[in-house]
C-alpha cells in the first residue's frame, strides 16, 4: 500500500503536492499520476501474461512435434533401419552359406555313391565276384551311410561378448573330403599385429624335436589346434601343437629316401578329414603321397608319380589340384580319380615355360575358390595368376617384376585369397607378407618388410603361410627355422 507524504513533488507531474511512495520503484506520485502508474503496471502484467500464453502453446506444440520429429529421434530411427538392413544382410548370407553347405555336403555324397555304383558295375560286368571286393564295396557303402546318419555338420554361434545385438556366425564342421580350402570368412582390410610370436621351432637348425630345418608349407587345423609343418631338410612332416615347445613326426623322419616311409624333400601337406590321413608333395621323389594319420606304421600310398609336384589344394568336392613346377601347370584330379593312376586335368598353364598369359614359370603354391578359379603363384615370372574355370589363359591379379615396391614381387611363394577375391602371398625375396585387394594395382605389407632378420617384426624367405578362424597369420618363416603366428590386430 503507497504511504503519504506532504508537500512532496510528484514524479509524474513535477507539482509539490500530497504524494504517495510506489513500493516498486520507490518514485512518489500525486493521486491521479499514482493511479495511472498503476494502470501502466498493471498493462505490463497483463503483456508479461500473455506471452506467457503464447510460450505455453509453443511449447506444447513444440513436444508434440518433437516426440516423433525431434532430429535425434529422427537419428535413432536411421540407425535402427540401418541396424535392421544389416541383420537382414547378415541373416541372408548365413542362410546362403548353410544352403551351399547343404548342397555341396549331398553332392559330395552323391559322387561317392556314383563311384561306387561304377565299382560295382564293372564287377558285375567282369563276373569278378571275390571277398575283398565285395569287402571294400560293403566299407564304402557303410562309409556313406555313416555319413548321411551323421548328425548335422553346422552349428550356429552367437558371439557372447557382444554387450548388445550378438553377432551370428556359422561353424560347419566338415564331413567331407577337405583340404587346404578356407571354409572360414577370412575378412577384407584386416591388420595384423607387426610383432611375431614363434610357435614352434625357433631354436636353431636342426633335427631335434624342438627344431626345425627350412620350413616349407603349413597347414592349420583349427579344431585341433594343431599345425602341420613341412619340415623340408628333415624330410618330414611335423605336427606341433599350438602351445607346446616340441612336435610329434607324424610322417617321414626316417631319412632322406624313396621308400614307402620315406620322404625326400617335401614342399606342402593338406589335410584329408575324411580318410584322416595326409596328402604330402613329396617333391625331391617326384610323387604325391598319403600317410594315414590314425596309423603311422600302414596305410602309406603313392597316389601320383612322376610328377614334380609343389603347392597342393583340395576342394569341397575332394578333387585334388596340384601343381607341377617341372611341367608349368596346374592339375586337377577329381576325387574318384586320385590314386587310381589317371592323368589329370590341367587347369593352368599347360603351354609350356615363359611369361604369357597362358603360360606359367615355375607355379609354386595355389588356392581353389568356391568356384574352383585356380591362383597360382608363378614363381619365377614374379607374379600371382588367376585362371578362371575352363579359362585357357590367366589374368595377372599381382607382381610381374622381381623388385620390391608395392606393385612387385620376389619369387611369390604361399597363397591364401579371401572370399571377396583379395589374395595373401608370402613375398619370399622380400621377406614380406603382402596383401592384394580385388583389383588393386599395388598390394600392401602386412607383416613384415623390414629387412632379412630374426627379429619378432623380420622375416627371413618366408615360405607357406595360413589363417586360422579368428584371422591370425601364421608364417613359415623359412631361413630362420621357425613358424610365426601374428595375431590379428582388433583395435
Amino acid at each position: 500500500m503507497a504511504t503519504a507524504n506532504v508537500s512532496t513533488i510528484c514524479s509524474a507531474c513535477k507539482k509539490k503536492t500530497t504524494t504517495y511512495s510506489c513500493p516498486g520503484c520507490s518514485n512518489y506520485f500525486c493521486v491521479d499520476d499514482l493511479l495511472t502508474h498503476r494502470e501502466e503496471l498493471k498493462s505490463q502484467f497483463h503483456e508479461i501474461e500473455h506471452q506467457r500464453n503464447e510460450f505455453m502453446q509453443i511449447l506444447t506444440d513444440r513436444n508434440e512435434n518433437n516426440r516423433n520429429n525431434h532430429p535425434l529421434i529422427n537419428q535413432i530411427n536411421q540407425w535402427e533401419q540401418e541396424s535392421i538392413e544389416k541383420i537382414k544382410k547378415t541373416a541372408q548370407e548365413q542362410r546362403q552359406l548353410i544352403q551351399q553347405s547343404i548342397l555341396s555336403y549331398a553332392q559330395n555324397i552323391q559322387t561317392e555313391l556314383d563311384t561306387l555304383t561304377e565299382d560295382m558295375q564293372k564287377i558285375n560286368k567282369k563276373k569278378d565276384f571275390n571277398e575283398k571286393a565285395l569287402n571294400k564295396l560293403k566299407k564304402q557303402l557303410n562309409h556313406l551311410e555313416e555319413q548321411l546318419n551323421q548328425p548335422t555338420h553346422i552349428e550356429i554361434k552367437q558371439d557372447s561378448s557382444a554387450t548388445f545385438i550378438q553377432k551370428l556366425s556359422i561353424n560347419i564342421k566338415s564331413n567331407i573330403t577337405s583340404g587346404k580350402f578356407y571354409r572360414h570368412q577370412l575378412k577384407a582390410n584386416l591388420k595384423w599385429k607387426q610383432h611375431g610370436k614363434t610357435i614352434a621351432g625357433g631354436n636353431g637348425k636342426g633335427d631335434q624335436l624342438n627344431q626345425l630345418n627350412r620350413p616349407y608349407g603349413i597347414y592349420v587345423d583349427h579344431q585341433q589346434k594343431h599345425i602341420y609343418i613341412v619340415d623340408n631338410e628333415n624330410h618330414r612332416i611335423v605336427k606341433w601343437k599350438l602351445g607346446e615347445n616340441n612336435g610329434q613326426i607324424v610322417a617321414g623322419g626316417n631319412g632322406r629316401g624313396n621308400r614307402i616311409h620315406q620322404l625326400n624333400s617335401p614342399v606342402d601337406v593338406i589335410v584329408d578329414e575324411n580318410n584322416k590321413s595326409l596328402i604330402i608333395s613329396d617333391y625331391g621323389n617326384r610323387r604325391v603321397v598319403r600317410w594315414s594319420l590314425q596309423n603311422t606304421n600302414d596305410d602309406k600310398e603313392i597316389l601320383i608319380q612322376n610328377i614334380r609336384c609343389y603347392g597342393l589344394v583340395m576342394n569341397e568336392n575332394g578333387d585334388l589340384f596340384v601343381s607341377d613346377l617341372e611341367n608349368c601347370t596346374v592339375k586337377r584330379w577329381k576325387n574318384g580319380e586320385i590314386g587310381k593312376g589317371k592323368e589329370g586335368t590341367i587347369v593352368a598353364g599347360g603351354n609350356g615355360r615363359g611369361n604369357q598369359l597362358n603360360q606359367l614359370n615355375g607355379p609354386s603354391y595355389i588356392f581353389i575358390d568356391r568356384k574352383e578359379t585356380v591362383y597360382v603363384s608363378d614363381c619365377l615370372n614374379h607374379r600371382v595368376m588367376k585362371w578362371l574355370k575352363g579359362a585357357r589363359e590367366g589374368i595377372v591379379i599381382a607382381g610381374e617384376q622381381d623388385e620390391d615396391s608395392l606393385n612387385q614381387l620376389n619369387h611369390p611363394q604361399g597363397l591364401v585369397v579371401n572370399e571377396i577375391g583379395d589374395i595373401y602371398v608370402a613375398d619370399w625375396g622380400n621377406s614380406r607378407i603382402m596383401s592384394w585387394s580385388l583389383g588393386s594395382t599395388e598390394g600392401r605389407v602386412i607383416v613384415g618388410g623390414n629387412g632379412y632378420g630374426r627379429g619378432s617384426n623380420q622375416l627371413n624367405s618366408p615360405f607357406g603361410l595360413s589363417f586360422d578362424v579368428e584371422n591370425n597369420l601364421y608364417v613359415a618363416d623359412f631361413e630362420n627355422h621357425r613358424i610365426q603366428q601374428f595375431e590379428v590386430n582388433k583395435n
